[in-house]
C-alpha cells in the first residue's frame, strides 16, 4: 500500500499552521486524509520489503551507477601522466579528449535517432530495451578495465581506444539510462544510482593519491590500480545480476508509462 504523508493544512491539525498552542482555538475536527501517524513512524523502506532487503535494493543501485557511470574514464584520466611518461608524448591528452568528445557525438546522434526517428520500425522505448542497455554497458564497462590492466603498455591505440568506449559508457548513462530510469523503475532509487555515479571520480581520485601521494613515491603499478577497478566493474555488473533474486525496484503496473507518454 502506498504510504500516506502528513499534510500541515489550514484546519488546525496538530504540527498544522491552524494549530494554536495545542488546545482548543483554532482546532478543527476535520480529519486529514493524508495524515497517517503509523505511516510517518514506519522506517522508511520499500513497500513489501524488510529494512535489510530495501538497504540491499539500495546498495545494488549504488553499485549499477558505478559500473554504467564515468569509472573507466575517470581512471584513465587520473594515469594521464603514467601514459605520457610511457608514450612519450605530450599530446596524448589532446588524444584522450578528442577520442572522448567523439564518443559523446556519437552517442547523441545515435540516440536521437534510434529513440525519436526509429528508423527501424522498433520500438526501443521498452523495458525490455532499457535492461537489455544496462546489461550491455556493464559488460563494456568490465571489458575496458580488463584491457587497459592488461594491455595499456602495449599500445597507445588500447589506451585511446578504452577512452572512446569509456566516454560511450558516461554518455549512454546520461543521454538513455537516466531520461528513461523513471519510465520503469521507481522513482527513489534514481537517487542512489547517481550517488553511484558520483563515486566514480572520489574512487578513482582517491586510488591515483594513494598510488602516489607526493612526487617520486609510487606504493602500486599502474597495473594494479587498473585491477582495483576492474574488480569494482565486476562487483556492479554482479550486483546488476543479483536483481533476478530481487523485487520492488520496477514501478507498479498502474504507475509504468505507456510508450505514447515517452514519445517527445
Amino acid at each position: 500500500a502506498r504510504r500516506r504523508r502528513r499534510r500541515a493544512t489550514m484546519t488546525g491539525k496538530e504540527g498544522g499552521y491552524g494549530a494554536v498552542d495545542g488546545v482548543g482555538k483554532g482546532r478543527s475536527e476535520e480529519v486529514d486524509p493524508y495524515y497517517d501517524v503509523e505511516a510517518d513512524e514506519e522506517v522508511c523502506r520499500l513497500p513489501g520489503k524488510t529494512v535489510f532487503a530495501t538497504v540491499c535494493l539500495y546498495l545494488t543501485f549504488v553499485a549499477m551507477g558505478f559500473g554504467t557511470g564515468w569509472s573507466s574514464n575517470d581512471s584513465i584520466f587520473q594515469e594521464l601522466n603514467k601514459f605520457i611518461e610511457r608514450y612519450d608524448d605530450l599530446q596524448f591528452a589532446s588524444d584522450l579528449v578528442f577520442a572522448s568528445s567523439c564518443a559523446a557525438s556519437i552517442v547523441l546522434v545515435l540516440a536521437f535517432v534510434g529513440l525519436y526517428c526509429n528508423p527501424s520500425r522498433y520500438d526501443l522505448r521498452s523495458l525490455g530495451f532499457f535492461e537489455g542497455t544496462i546489461g550491455t554497458v556493464l559488460g563494456v564497462s568490465c571489458l575496458v578495465q580488463f584491457s587497459l590492466f592488461m594491455f595499456w603498455q602495449q599500445s597507445r591505440y588500447v589506451v585511446l581506444a578504452c577512452a572512446f568506449m569509456g566516454a560511450m559508457i558516461g554518455n549512454i548513462q546520461a543521454f538513455i539510462i537516466y531520461p528513461f530510469f523513471n519510465a520503469f523503475y521507481r522513482l527513489e532509487l534514481i537517487a542512489y544510482m547517481n550517488m553511484g555515479e558520483t563515486l566514480t571520480s572520489m574512487t578513482c581520485g582517491t586510488l591515483a593519491l594513494a598510488q602516489s601521494p607526493t612526487v617520486g613515491v609510487e606504493n602500486f603499478s599502474v597495473q594494479t590500480y587498473f585491477t582495483i577497478l576492474f574488480g569494482l566493474t565486476c562487483m556492479a555488473a554482479s550486483a546488476w545480476g543479483s536483481l533476478a533474486w530481487q523485487t520492488g525496484f520496477r514501478r507498479d503496473a498502474d504507475e509504468v508509462d505507456s510508450p505514447q507518454d515517452l514519445s517527445p
